[in-house]
């Protein structure tokens, strides 16, 4: 049976709800049990890239999270390049260790080329 590919949209930003954590031990679940899922950062969930102290507002920091997905075979992240020009967010001050980050212009594109999509 062939495997199915997954895609794993992070809509929200890392705090402030549980969305973007709740995302995040979704692809690590998925990749434990072999289904290694392509994950896009888009609309506010471009801020998971952003180095932040969570401490300040009481939270766990998501960085760990983040930093295990390339441990745990995800070693591409796909932005999208409009939400982080509305954010105003340079892609030149993002990096993930192990990982590569690939800007996408239509994202809209990428995302129907999925079997399963897992939105958070």
């Amino acid at each position: 049976m062939p495997r199915k590919s997954i895609l794993a949209i992070c809509r929200h930003a890392p705090y402030g709800n549980t969305l973007a954590r709740e995302g995040l031990e979704a692809v690590l679940a998925c990749a434990a049990m072999d289904q290694i899922p392509e994950v896009l950062l888009i609309n506010d969930g471009v801020f998971l890239l952003l180095d932040q102290d969570a401490q300040q507002i009481g939270e766990k920091n998501l960085r760990r999270n983040l930093t295990a997905l390339p441990m745990f075979g995800v070693e591409t992240l796909h932005l999208c390049e409009r939400s982080l020009q509305e954010r105003g967010i340079d892609p030149a001050q993002l990096a993930l260790p192990g990982a590569e980050l690939k800007i996408l212009k239509q994202p809209g594109e990428f995302i129907s080329g999925f079997d399963q999509v897992l939105s958070f």
